[in-house]
């Protein structure tokens, strides 16, 4: 007899042992067999999303880069308008002087030389 159990719990103990050999614990077995299968599931589901995320964090490295790419191609584009307009009123300003009449243009001279000023 164990140590805290009474004469009843040890026929209870009699009742589990046939043959000679004791019960064996079928719940016990079952939901070990069911805790191997869930892991296995689980490590293989983990694999592929593992693998997911790593797909994933190239192509959203990927898109980034192709949008700085564009970012950098808009700034420039950008930068050439400017530049183009600029040169384009420069030529309407000097289309307009070259087609005023001679009468109306000033004179070179007096544009090349600041004005004097009087003491």
């Amino acid at each position: 007899m164990r140590r805290g159990r009474s004469l009843g719990d040890d026929a209870e103990d009699d009742e589990r042992v046939t043959d000679g050999y004791p019960r064996r614990p079928w719940a016990l077995m079952a939901a070990c067999l069911v805790l191997v299968v869930l892991a296995t599931v689980l490590w293989v589901k983990w694999g592929g999303a593992r693998r997911d995320a790593i797909r994933l964090e190239r192509e959203l490295t990927r898109v980034y880069k192709e949008a700085e790419d564009l970012r950098l191609q808009a700034a420039l584009a950008q930068e050439r308008i400017t530049r183009l307009e600029r040169e384009i009123r420069a030529l309407h300003a000097e289309r307009e002087r070259l087609t005023k009449p001679p009468e109306d243009r000033p004179k070179a001279a007096a544009k090349s030389q600041p004005a004097r000023k009087q003491r």
